[in-house]
C-alpha cells in the first residue's frame, strides 16, 4: 500500500500564523501557484495514484481539483470529513505563538489522542486496498497524525521525522508487518 500525504497550498492565515482548524480559509495566490507546480512535478516524475481524497474544506479540496486536473486523474475526488483539520476550539483564528500549551483542557481543542484515533478511522478504509496508492489532500495536524497512525506510531505526534511540508509530497509505503517507511519526494 502506498499513501502520498499532501498538505494544502498556503492560505493567507498560514502567512499571519493564524490556527486555521475548522475555519474554511481559501488558498491565495501562492497556494494555488504551489499546488500548481507540485502538480506538474507529480506529472512529470509519472506519479500515479488509484484514489485521490480530501478533506472538504476548500483550500484541500481545490489543491485536490488542481492536482487531479493537471496529472489527469479522471475518476471522482473523494470528499472525506474524516480528514478535516485538527478542531482548534477557542484558538481557532488565534495567531500560533511558541508558548500556547495547546493541550491545556481550556482552550478545548481536539487533543492528539483524539486526532489520531480520528486519523487512525480516517485510513480503515484504504488500509486492505492491495497494491493501490491513495493521494490524500488535507492538513497539517491531521496528516501528521496520519504519518503517526501509519508508522503504528513509532513516530510520535510531536517528532519532525518525516514533516508534512507544503508543495511536497510525503510517500508512506506500508506493507503488513514491516515498519512503514516515509520519505519526502521532492
Amino acid at each position: 500500500m502506498i499513501f502520498y500525504l499532501v498538505r494544502h497550498g498556503q492560505t493567507d492565515w498560514n502567512i499571519e500564523k493564524r490556527m486555521q482548524g475548522h475555519a474554511d480559509i481559501p488558498l491565495n495566490k501562492t497556494g494555488i501557484r504551489q499546488m500548481n507546480d507540485l502538480a506538474d512535478r507529480i506529472a512529470k516524475e509519472g506519479i500515479r495514484f488509484d484514489r485521490l481524497v480530501a478533506s472538504p474544506l476548500s483550500r484541500a479540496k481545490q489543491s485536490a481539483e488542481i492536482i487531479a486536473e493537471k496529472t489527469g486523474f479522471l475518476k471522482e475526488i473523494v470528499i472525506d470529513e474524516n480528514f478535516i483539520e485538527r478542531d482548534c476550539g477557542l484558538l481557532e483564528g488565534q495567531i500560533w505563538r511558541p508558548d500556547l500549551v495547546l493541550a491545556n483542557p481550556r482552550y478545548e481543542m481536539e487533543t492528539v489522542e483524539e486526532l489520531c484515533d480520528r486519523a487512525e478511522k480516517a485510513l480503515e478504509p484504504y488500509m486492505h486496498a492491495g497494491d493501490e496508492a491513495v493521494m490524500i489532500i488535507s492538513h497539517g495536524a491531521i496528516l501528521t497524525a496520519v504519518r503517526t497512525v501509519l508508522s503504528d506510531r513509532k513516530i510520535a505526534f510531536s517528532d519532525r521525522e518525516a514533516p508534512v511540508i507544503q508543495g511536497n509530497v510525503l510517500r508512506c509505503r506500508k506493507e503488513e508487518g514491516k515498519d512503514a517507511v516515509f520519505y519526502n519526494l521532492f
